[in-house]
């Protein structure tokens, strides 16, 4: 079975991709997205807004700590992310501290919870 920072990175990878029928199987129904700019998204609404919104080049989880209680884990980290915001935009970089809760069932590792805070830095190039 999948340790739950290899579901991250697929899920990131998943993002990455734009593969959303992938990415949806990660999530958990009841899904709570946090972004970092305070938008709050359940799963329907966080699959809509991305076949739509962003282009992400890069979402990488950094230094992250996980800790496991039973069938959840809290994993805390950096998350760095390369994006383009439209499709004619040069991509810009974001870094924000987030906090996620994973929880596994019999198809293995789903996300419950996301919540980003933006880190204090220049968004840009």
């Amino acid at each position: 079975m999948k340790t739950v920072l290899d579901s991250e990175r697929a899920r990131a990878d998943a993002v990455v991709a734009g593969d959303l029928d992938r990415l949806g199987a990660m999530l958990a129904d009841d899904l709570v997205y946090v972004h970092a700019t305070g938008v709050r998204h359940d799963k329907a609404q966080l699959l809509a807004y991305l076949s739509s919104g962003p282009r992400f080049l890069a979402v990488d989880l950094v230094a992250p700590r996980v800790s496991l209680m039973g069938d959840g884990a809290l994993v805390v980290g950096e998350l760095h992310l390369r994006l383009r915001r439209n499709p004619d935009s040069e991509p810009v970089q974001a870094r924000s501290w987030v906090s996620q809760c994973w929880v596994r069932g019999d198809g293995g590792w789903q996300l419950r919870l996301l919540q980003s805070t933006r880190m204090d830095m220049p968004v840009g190039g």
